[in-house]
């Protein structure tokens, strides 16, 4: 279970948009062991903040950058050396969970060079109020609540440094927050596989926020471990009937998956993906899902 005893500050770790170490997005944390080994460790088992600064690399496919912004928030697990290079460990990022909203750092008390470093610490009154800004969406007006399915959360207005830890693990919190991120922000409503975009009254999206890599196997609430499926596609997805190759193909099973489901699936055979690549599912799930629960042979 994660320490959720109040301290006087909370850690935040620093990776980039492009990555120069192995970070895997949600799932684990690549860092320099001679540098920041002991801290890591002091912050193993608690809550920490995650921070994607500017420098983003260099790359074609990167010339913006990072957002300067905190994105989400996650729990420090088990920590182990790279089998690779003993010079760098990895650490396990459990819970990880997405912001709706990036915090930008000019919008917080927070100097920017504070944020040169990749493991440093925040005052947790400064975390909190960080926190509530990225959820600001479960804050909203009751009628962007009933919109975007949030109507049945009983949120405080107020997230005190007290609250705020427990706060980011509710699963209420979190699956209202990870559906807005994935089917709002980033699919439009539409379903990946289908390309069908259905609202109901209220101008709801009839669709759901499936995870790529289960939450059970320690798959994060991430825009990226994320596709907007309709039900019964979400349904087949779950069951290894249809999967998603790297380049946006639609992967179907080679027995078990009936005409009524190869009828609703895009003629195209490709999976329409967010305008936005770094939203586009992360290879790293979309082999996890290919490899432990597509029924490719059957």
């Amino acid at each position: 279970m994660p320490n959720y005893e109040i301290q006087d500050a909370v850690g935040v770790i620093v990776t980039r948009r492009f990555a120069s170490y192995q970070d895997q997005p949600g799932v684990l944390y690549h860092y320099p062991k001679a540098r920041y080994h002991e801290r890591i460790r002091s912050l193993q088992g608690k809550m920490v903040l995650v921070y994607e600064p500017k420098r983003g690399g260099t790359s074609p496919e990167s010339p913006g950058g990072g957002r300067s912004a905190f994105i989400g928030t996650a729990t420090l697990g088990e920590i182990w050396e790279d089998p690779h290079d003993p010079s760098n460990s990895f650490v396990e990022t459990r819970e990880y969970c997405e912001f709706p909203f990036p915090v930008r750092v000019s919008d917080t008390t927070i100097p920017g060079k504070t944020l040169q470093n990749v493991v440093v610490t925040v005052a947790s009154a400064t975390a909190a109020a960080i926190i509530s800004q990225g959820f600001a969406i479960v804050l909203d007006q009751d009628s962007a609540r009933h919109r975007h399915g949030l109507v049945d959360l009983v949120v405080s207005e107020d997230i005190t440094a007290r609250q705020f830890a427990s706060f980011t693990v509710k699963r209420a919190i979190r699956d209202a927050s990870f559906r807005f991120r994935v089917v709002e922000q980033a699919y439009a409503g539409r379903c990946a596989f289908t390309g069908m975009r259905l609202t109901n009254g209220n101008g709801r999206a009839e669709v759901d926020a499936a995870h790529i890599r289960s939450v059970e196997n320690g798959g994060p609430d991430s825009v990226r471990n994320g596709l907007a499926l309709s039900r019964t596609m979400h349904w087949a997805f779950d069951r290894g009937l249809v999967s998603l190759a790297d380049d946006g193909g639609i992967m179907v099973a080679q027995r078990g998956v009936g005409d009524e489901i190869r009828r609703l699936l895009r003629p195209e055979g490709v999976a329409i993906l967010p305008p936005d690549a770094l939203d586009h599912p992360h290879p790293t799930f979309l082999e996890w899902h290919r490899t432990r629960v597509f029924h490719s042979g059957h």
